[in-house]
Parts: structure tokens; C-alpha cells; sequence
């Protein structure tokens, strides 16, 4: 059997070395999903989504990128002359950053991270407002208190329910019958030769947004959405 380990870092880091970065994402259902290529994650300001482009248009002078993968967000951030942190619990990610040229990089979790600095804008791009499973709200509040006056959540999501396949329509079911929102993922990234770890991963509707907001002291703004994911802002309530 595969060991367990960084297989998220591993496959950005074969990409990287010219391979394909090939790996299988894993649901706690057992349904799999195999990503032929890393290439995705290593795109430029001018690969990105409009609704990503968008978001960067978004943010301040000083940016936390959380979970900032193979770092294509924070090297963006840095074009345009803001200053970008790239946080990552994975070693293997933060060294491609480190390597790509990202000026400014943590291999921690957001979940236990205690910066000395302040941000005023914390960038959970790619689909990465789902990190803040599995507990909203205390993840809400973290980063309340590593924010400047001012400061925003700029991230964008997937809308979970958006979807017509009865897989991932019973799985949403399974997850209410356990007093979870419909749309919290358990997932794991395993490549040939390594097995990660399972994690939380939140995709919500933006009114299950906003209420998670609520709870945590902030306030959601939908900024622009298209047929399956969303834009949205935060920002602390008075």
C-alpha cells in the first residue's frame, strides 16, 4: 500500500519537474475522480476564469492567499504590486511557490496560523471559500482577528446544488441526515506512489453563505455568479 503523505504537494511538484502531476481525488463515499495533469494550477493571470480575474480586481495592498496551491494567485497579486502571503499546510505546495517565485510563503494551516501581521484582504480564490470547513463560523472569526481595519474575504465557490447527478445529489442527502450542510465534501488527493490526509471541504450556496457570514461576524456580498460558482466579498460587521 501507498504511505501516506503530501500527495497534493507531490503531484504540483512532478508537474513542476515535467511530468503530468497526475492524481485522484477521493470522496468519503468512494467516488473518485482522476486529474490527468496539474497544468490547471499553474496558469497565469490570463488562464483565469473571468470570475477569478474579477476577484483579483477585488483585492488590497496586502493579501493572505488561503491554500494557495501552486501559487498562480499570489504570483498575480505580486503583478500588480500588492504584497502576497501564500499559505499552504502542504510543504510540497509551498515549494513550488517558493520556486515559482512567490516572495512570501507559510506552509501552515489557516486553522492554526498566528501571523504578527495584520491583512486587509484574505483571498480564498479557486474555489477555496470551502476551506473554511468544517467549522465556519470559528474559521470566520480566525480570521477576524488577523484583520486590519477594513479588511475583506474575497473568495469564490462552487454552488454544490447546482447539479443533476444523483451521486452527488444523494451524497447531499447523506451529509443533511448527519447535520451537515448538503455540500460538505471529505476528501483526499491520492497519486500513484502516496496517500494524503482526509479534509473538509465546504461548497455552499451563497444563502448558506451569508448566513455562515452572520455567524461569524461578517457580512457576504454576492458579487457576480455564473450557472455554478460564485463570487462573494466579506466584510466585518460593525
Amino acid at each position: 500500500m501507498a504511505p501516506h503523505g503530501d500527495a497534493f504537494g507531490e503531484a504540483l511538484l512532478d508537474w513542476l519537474d515535467g511530468g503530468a502531476g497526475a492524481h485522484i481525488i477521493e470522496r468519503d463515499d468512494g467516488l473518485v475522480e482522476g486529474i490527468p495533469s496539474c497544468a490547471p494550477y499553474f496558469g497565469g493571470p490570463d488562464a483565469l476564469a473571468p470570475i477569478e480575474q474579477e476577484a483579483l480586481g477585488l483585492i488590497g495592498e496586502k493579501v493572505l492567499d488561503i491554500g494557495a496551491g501552486a501559487g498562480r494567485f499570489s504570483l498575480a497579486v505580486q503583478e500588480r504590486g500588492a504584497t502576497a502571503v501564500a499559505l499552504d499546510d502542504s510543504a510540497g505546495a509551498i515549494e513550488v511557490c517558493r520556486r515559482r517565485g512567490v516572495e512570501h510563503v507559510v506552509n501552515e494551516s489557516f486553522h492554526t496560523y498566528e501571523p504578527e501581521e495584520r491583512f486587509d484582504t484574505f483571498l480564498m480564490a479557486g474555489h477555496n471559500l470551502a476551506l473554511l470547513a468544517p467549522d465556519p463560523a470559528r474559521s470566520l472569526r480566525r480570521l477576524a482577528g488577523m484583520a486590519a481595519p477594513k479588511a475583506v474575504i474575497v473568495g469564490t465557490s462552487l454552488d454544490p446544488y447546482a447539479t443533476d447527478d444523483p451521486t452527488h445529489r444523494e451524497y447531499h442527502q447523506a451529509n443533511r441526515s448527519k447535520g451537515r450542510l448538503g455540500g460538505h465534501l471529505v476528501l483526499r488527493v491520492r497519486t500513484r506512489r502516496m496517500i494524503g490526509p482526509w479534509f473538509d471541504y465546504l461548497f455552499s450556496s451563497f444563502t448558506e453563505l451569508s448566513e455562515l457570514a452572520r455567524r461569524g461576524g461578517w457580512e457576504a456580498e454576492l458579487v457576480a455568479s455564473d450557472e455554478v460558482r460564485y463570487l462573494a466579498v466579506l466584510r466585518l460587521r460593525s
